[in-house]
């Protein structure tokens, strides 16, 4: 009986281990499967993606860049469900990194104004959607 209990144990363990894994900041391998799938991602995976940001990273040169550079094109390909995600984790994710984010593109090849217009039209909170609204115009601000 004691045997039976130790394995039952031991897979209940395993289990929550293997998926029930928390997300590290910083993580690279999250965004290398976020680069593979955007534009197809589910919200846990854009979740998973943004629950990588934090201030440890702002150091760390290439995860800044590539996360950054993500960031943008997440939300010019999947604005409605990256937005309503940050909405919903927000409690969860560093919301204010990914914000310092938003006011500092890495890239000027995004175009701001028309990511600017695909915010407005997504139903989410109004004080998100213009925290995320005037954090891209700052960045707009600081292009030109």
């Amino acid at each position: 009986m004691k045997l039976r209990f130790c394995i039952l144990t031991i897979l209940a363990l395993t289990n929550t281990t293997l998926f029930g894994q928390v997300i590290e900041k910083c993580d690279r391998a999250i965004l290398l499967s976020t680069s593979n799938k955007i534009g197809q991602l589910t919200q846990k995976e854009i979740a998973d993606f943004l629950l990588t940001f934090g201030k440890e990273c702002r150091n760390n040169v290439e995860y800044s860049e590539w996360s950054n550079e993500l960031l943008f094109s997440l939300l010019d390909k999947q604005t409605e469900l990256a937005l309503k995600t940050i909405e919903k984790e927000e409690k969860n994710i560093e919301k204010d990194e990914i914000l310092d984010n938003l006011s500092e593109p890495i890239h000027d090849t995004v175009d701001l104004k028309d990511l600017i217009a695909k915010i407005d039209k997504v139903k989410i909170s109004v004080r998100l959607k213009n925290e995320i609204i005037e954090r891209l115009k700052t960045a707009d601000g600081k292009l030109n």
